[in-house]
């Protein structure tokens, strides 16, 4: 993606993301979930994630022989912050399993629904089409392509790892809701952080190879 186009479409996202960050923490604590609250602090980094997207694009587009170093730069940083991320979340859930709290379902859900639909919009205007065609899949996947831009994928990678636990959040929160299943949302909470640390290592890979100048 030209960095020019990048630039002004996470000016966009960072303004959503923030807003919903907010929301999330906010009802992730007042309803006790600790999926939700997760969820909530995991766009708090996105956020994060995002601010050093549009910082390492202005420098690309001023040093423009440099863009591939500075994109996968980019890519390097969101990479460790993704993965601190994701062992957070594994961290907290882990506690919960020993120091469960009630949780109000009915909040609880429509946040993360509401959190998913944010997501799904972030990933439209990063991407500028479907969220569900087939390059969107192709951004997780850890094969490096010649001048993939690793700016991109880092910040694309985040707002797939919060869409992915909100759709875990919700579904833990309906099991426990009508099943009462209250386990699962701790358990849901170590799997995403799992996940999310797995895509993490890829980019982290995928960057260190372009700055090590790795085949």
């Amino acid at each position: 993606m030209n960095n020019e186009v990048l630039k002004k479409r996470t000016i966009l996202v960072i303004i959503v993301t923030l807003f919903m960050m907010v929301a999330e923490i906010y009802y992730g604590i007042v309803t006790h979930s600790m999926a939700l609250t997760a969820d909530g602090f995991h766009m708090g980094t996105h956020a994060l994630a995002f601010g050093i997207t549009l910082f390492v694009c202005m420098f690309a587009i001023k040093y423009k022989d440099k863009t591939e170093k500075f994109n996968a730069i980019g890519g390097y940083t969101s990479s460790i912050l993704l993965g601190l991320t994701g062992l957070a979340i594994i961290c907290e859930s882990i506690s919960r399993f020993f120091n469960p709290l009630s949780i109000g379902f009915e909040d609880a859900i429509f946040v993360a629904i509401l959190g998913l639909i944010v997501n799904l919009l972030c990933m439209l205007i990063m991407k500028g089409e479907n969220p569900f065609h087939n390059h969107a899949c192709a951004c997780l996947h850890e094969h490096v392509h010649e001048h993939e831009n690793l700016n991109f994928k880092a910040a694309y990678l985040h707002i797939a790892a919060d869409a992915l636990t909100s759709v875990l959040a919700i579904g833990a929160l309906l099991l426990g809701k009508y099943f009462g299943w209250n386990i699962l949302d701790p358990l849901i909470g170590v799997v995403g952080g799992i996940i999310i640390i797995k895509w993490a290592y890829g980019l982290l890979v995928s960057s260190c190879k372009i700055l090590l100048d790795f085949n």
